[in-house]
């Protein structure tokens, strides 16, 4: 009787998967983070093109900064503005260079670790740069 029940293999593969099933969920949520990395670089790359529009037409970097974060904000998802990270600098009379910053929160992480964590290791910051011209 033990002989046979030893060398029946019923129920093996709801033991295979419940064994590998952690394993896809951490990937799962790795890939997901990832897929939010690289949509917060899309945003951030947008909110420079809006800015770079902006400030190329009216000059007022004000004006250029808002709707940046405007678009930031919009987004969602964990995504938020670095106002510290984000501006506009002349290079020359006619040439601007527009940087904003964005920080993506690691969601994954539990809350009890990042309790302990400093602030500027609880987020991923990014930013990006665009260079234009003042339209006279």
């Amino acid at each position: 009787m033990l002989s046979r029940t030893i060398k029946s293999e019923k129920g093996s593969v709801t033991v295979e998967f419940i064994g590998i099933l952690p394993f896809v969920f951490l990937i799962l949520l790795i890939l997901w983070q990832f897929l939010t990395g690289v949509y917060a670089v899309i945003i951030a790359q947008s909110a420079a093109n809006e800015a770079a529009k902006v400030y190329a037409i009216t000059g007022n970097s004000g004006e250029a900064m808002s709707a940046a974060r405007q678009i930031v904000s919009s987004a969602g998802g964990g995504i938020s503005y670095n106002g510290s990270k984000s501006g506009i600098k002349n290079e020359s009379d006619s040439y601007f260079t527009a940087q904003i910053g964005v920080e993506l929160d690691l969601f994954f992480i539990p809350e009890f670790i990042k309790e302990n964590m400093s602030e500027e290791d609880k987020v991923i910051s990014l930013s990006r740069e665009l260079r234009g011209r003042v339209v006279h």
